[in-house]
C-alpha cells in the first residue's frame, strides 16, 4: 500500500493549480514587459522554471493562455452577467459602470482584451465563445434595463432601449481602446453616466427623484443632473431630492463623520457636487472645500478637529486655520 500522506503535504492535483496560477502570474508580468505579440509560450516556461511542454500541458496555445488570464480576472471582480439579470435598472447601469472601471484598472488586461476582443471575432478562435456570450449578455441585460424605464414612463421620446443598450457597451470597448493612449484623461465613469442620463427625461414627474433616490447618484451622475435640470446639488439636498445616506457617505469615504457635521455642511449650501467627488476619490474633504468652510463659518474648532481625527481633512491645515481664526484674522461668518 502506498504511504500514507503526511499533513499538511500537497498533492499532484494543488501542485498543479499552484503551477498553473505561477503560470498566469508570470503571463501578466511579461506581457507588461514585452507586449502581447512580444509574449512567447518558451519565454513564460523560462519565468516559472519548467520546460515549454509544461506550459502546454496546461494551456496548448497562447490564444488560450491569454485568455485564461482574461478568464481568472474576470472570476476576482466576481463579474457573471447573470447576476445582473434581477437587479433594478439603475442598478444594472451602477453595476455595470463599475464594471467597466475594474477591468480598466489593469491596462495590462484592458491590452489583452482589447486585442483578444478583434482576434476572437473568427469563429474557430478558442475565445470566440466566452466573448461572443458576454456580448450578448449584456446587450440583453441593458436593453432590458432600459426597457423597463421605457415601460416606466422615463425615457424621452427618440430613446430606443435596445439601440442605448448597443452604445453603451460601443462606448466602453472604444473607451478601452481610448484609455490606452491617455490613461489620466478618459473619464470613463462621466461618459458612460452621460449616456444613460441623457436618455432620461427630466421634465416627467418624478424621473429626477427616482434617479437622485438609487444608487446611481453618483457624483458625476449628479453633476450631469446638475446641467440638465439647472439645480445645484444644494437646491437638491434642502429640497429633500437628494439625501446624504450612510451608504452614499460611505461612498464618499464620509460615513464616519457624525450626523450633526454632515447637517451642518448641507444646510452651509456650499457643498457641490466636485467636492463629493474628490470626496469619493480621496476619501477626504479637499484644502479648497475646507477653506470654504472656515470662511463660511461652518463648523467649530472643536468639529474641524474631529474630521481631522477621522482623516477627512488634513490636520496641518486644521491647525493652521483654526490658528488663523483664533487670531482674529479671519473672521467667520455667523452660521445660517
Amino acid at each position: 500500500m502506498p504511504e500514507a500522506r503526511r499533513a499538511g503535504e500537497r498533492g499532484p492535483y494543488a501542485g498543479g493549480v499552484a503551477r498553473r496560477e505561477a503560470i498566469l502570474d508570470a503571463t501578466v508580468d511579461m506581457v507588461a514587459e514585452v507586449g502581447y505579440h512580444g509574449l512567447s509560450m518558451r519565454d513564460v516556461a523560462r519565468r516559472v522554471g519548467i520546460s515549454h511542454p509544461g506550459v502546454i500541458y496546461h494551456f496548448p496555445s497562447k490564444d488560450v493562455l491569454l485568455m485564461s488570464v482574461i478568464e481568472r480576472y474576470e472570476e476576482r471582480l466576481n463579474f457573471k452577467v447573470s447576476s445582473l439579470a434581477d437587479m433594478a435598472p439603475f442598478e444594472v447601469f451602477e453595476a455595470f459602470i463599475e464594471l467597466a472601471n475594474s477591468l480598466g484598472n489593469s491596462q495590462t488586461i484592458v491590452e489583452m482584451e482589447c486585442m483578444l476582443t478583434v482576434e476572437a471575432s473568427a469563429s474557430v478562435h478558442p475565445a470566440h465563445d466566452h466573448f461572443a456570450a458576454r456580448f450578448a449578455g449584456l446587450q440583453e441585460v441593458l436593453t432590458d434595463a432600459f426597457t423597463k424605464l421605457e415601460s416606466q414612463g422615463m425615457l424621452n421620446t427618440v430613446a430606443q432601449p435596445r439601440q442605448l443598450a448597443y452604445q453603451l457597451l460601443a462606448q466602453w470597448y472604444g473607451l478601452q481602446i481610448q484609455w490606452l493612449y491617455a490613461t489620466d484623461e478618459i473619464p470613463v465613469n462621466a461618459v458612460l453616466t452621460q449616456t444613460v442620463l441623457a436618455a432620461l427625461d427630466f421634465t416627467k414627474e418624478g424621473v429626477l427623484e427616482t434617479v437622485l433616490a438609487s444608487s446611481f447618484s453618483s457624483p458625476e451622475a449628479i453633476a450631469i443632473v446638475q446641467r440638465s435640470t439647472g439645480l445645484s446639488l444644494s437646491d437638491m439636498l434642502q429640497r429633500g431630492l437628494l439625501k446624504l445616506t450612510h451608504d452614499n457617505l460611505k461612498r464618499y469615504g464620509l460615513a464616519e463623520v457624525p450626523p450633526e457635521i454632515i447637517d451642518k455642511i448641507v444646510h452651509s449650501g456650499i457643498l457641490t457636487s466636485e467636492d463629493l467627488a474628490y470626496a469619493q476619490d480621496n476619501r477626504a474633504f479637499s484644502i479648497e472645500f475646507l477653506g470654504r468652510m472656515v470662511v463660511n463659518g461652518v463648523l467649530t474648532t472643536d468639529e474641524y478637529t474631529v474630521l481631522s481625527d477621522l482623516g477627512i481633512v488634513p490636520a496641518e491645515a486644521v491647525a493652521a486655520l483654526t490658528a488663523v481664526m483664533a487670531a482674529g484674522a479671519m473672521q467667520a461668518q455667523p452660521q445660517k
